[in-house]
């Protein structure tokens, strides 16, 4: 079955416009909650998981739909939080461009590529550097203005660093509180995706079992033993290694799909002599032995005490956190502190960083809730929250309250239709507020949803990470794009 034409427009948009209804709810100070269908049903204000549970019984609506989840996924995965400002940004510029007369094709993606560049430009010149001080608003804002989750966030920053291991997970008792620990944060991630075990993407393992080598491995017999090991000890396994393909990749993941085992790939930090050093640094805090070509070692020949051990690891993408190992550090922090008297220069440098992640602490806010229901709520809150205050630290912070994305769109030559499609996140924080959009006046003055007032947004301290708005605006103007350029509809298959 196909459709075409405007047809096409107006399903793709109905469906973009059922995400954005849902979640805009959820978005600034006074937002509200949306509840889920589930067993508990799940009460969350958290953009793009209300998004993952939305359909539509038509098919080509449901399309519009999944263009949208795709667009959370992306703003998600981009900075960790804006997905809802995402949906509302994408759901005003399809409406725009459903209005606009016909033109021509090429010249519009050239309008949005170049927009798309002096908006980027335009947030960098509007960034302030984040300093200590202010990392208690932003982390407070982005917990929706709960300021005891903003205080953990902060505390946590401040004893591990900017680019420290803070993360969240669920407590046992009722208090939320922050603990630090031992750990390391390693620059590596999995190698699959379908090494996860997490709705948010990621592999967490507690109590695993950690393999390191400098070796690659493409035999699954060469790894069997690793894996039966584990299994038979109802433990997770960690495999550092060079890189894993052919048959020993290929097993593996049957294994993990299976469930027979958990088990996640991490490739090890570095290369050649400086790779044997990072797995070394490994070694000392979680215990066991090294594996190495050099010495023509086999994975296979292993025994118990080869493998490491922590408490947790918590894998993602992009980084490793290796937290509670059974290792000590101590002597190789100072045989690394006596190497750097005699370096300078990179290697010195080298060297000071490999001692700051011995070092190393990774702080976790334990979540308490009396249910299962606020646990949820509050856990996916403080995520958020985490990934903006990350995000800030890492590009800076513009003013908040949708006034940076208006700003920088008054500032560069846009199209009025681009202009007016900025200003919906604004708009919606008055909706949300339950008051009539107020025209905004000059600049910096703003609308602070908190006090639901007029103001000095600077001087109040709202303020969003531009690294945040970047993503959201990014992931909005790629549906924008893919909406003018359909033309037709086609349904494959049964539906």
């Amino acid at each position: 079955m196909i459709i075409n034409g405007e047809e096409v427009k107006r399903k793709l948009l109905q469906g973009i416009n059922l995400v954005a209804n849902t979640v805009q709810p959820t978005l600034g100070p006074q937002a509200k909650t949306v509840i889920l269908q589930n067993n508990p049903p799940i009460v969350i204000n958290d953009g793009v998981t209300i998004t993952k549970y939305i359909s539509h019984e038509d098919p080509y609506v449901q399309m519009g739909v999944q263009l949208v989840q795709n667009l959370a996924s992306k703003a998600q995965e981009g900075s960790g939080d804006g997905t809802t400002t995402a949906c509302i940004l994408a759901r005003m510029l399809c409406a725009k461009i459903s209005q606009l007369p016909e033109m021509n094709a090429h010249k519009f993606y050239e309008t949005l590529d170049y927009l798309k560049v002096k908006m980027l430009e335009g947030l960098d010149e509007l960034s302030i550097k984040i300093e200590d001080d202010d990392i208690l608003n932003v982390a407070t804002i982005a917990a929706n203005n709960d300021p005891n989750l903003g205080a953990l966030i902060q505390a946590g920053i401040q004893e591990v660093g900017r680019e420290g291991a803070l993360t969240v997970e669920e407590s046992k008792t009722h208090i939320t509180e922050l603990i630090v620990r031992e750990g390391m944060q390693i620059p590596e991630g999995y190698i699959s995706h379908l090494m996860a075990n997490q709705p948010n993407g990621k592999a967490i393992f507690e109590n695993p079992l950690v393999f390191m080598s400098n070796m690659k491995f493409r035999n699954f017999k060469d790894i069997i033993g690793l894996l039966e090991y584990a299994a038979n000890q109802s433990r997770p396994l960690v495999i550092f290694c060079k890189g894993m393909d052919g048959s020993a990749l290929n097993n593996l993941l049957a294994n993990i799909i299976n469930k027979t085992v958990e088990c996640a790939v991490v490739l090890a930090p570095n290369f050649g002599d400086q790779q044997l050093d990072e797995l070394g640094d490994i070694q000392c805090l979680m215990g066991g032995k090294v594996f190495t070509e050099e010495s023509k070692d086999s994975a296979s020949q292993f025994v118990k005490s080869d493998l490491g051990e922590c408490e947790r690891v918590i894998i993602s993408k992009e980084r490793t956190i290796l937290v509670g190992g059974e290792g000590e550090t101590y002597s190789r922090i100072n045989y690394l502190k006596e190497q750097v008297k005699s370096m300078e220069g990179f290697e010195a440098a080298r060297l000071k960083s490999r001692i700051i992640r011995l070092r190393g602490k990774v702080a976790t806010i334990k979540v308490g809730a009396s249910s299962s229901i606020e646990m949820l709520e509050k856990k996916e809150r403080l995520d958020d929250a985490l990934n903006a205050t990350k995000a800030a630290l890492e590009e800076g912070i513009v003013v908040g309250g949708g006034r940076a994305l208006m700003e920088v769109a008054q500032r560069i030559d846009a199209p009025n239709w681009f202009k007016d499609a900025m200003t919906a996140p604004y708009e919606a924080l008055f909706e949300n507020s339950n008051l009539s959009p107020v025209p905004p006046e000059e600049y910096p003055m703003g609308f602070n949803a908190l006090t639901g007032k007029m103001a000095n947004l600077e001087e109040e301290g709202v303020f969003d990470p531009v690294k945040v708005a970047k993503n959201s605006l990014l992931a909005a103007m790629s549906i924008a794009q893919l909406f003018y350029s359909t033309e037709v509809a086609v349904l494959v298959g049964e539906q």
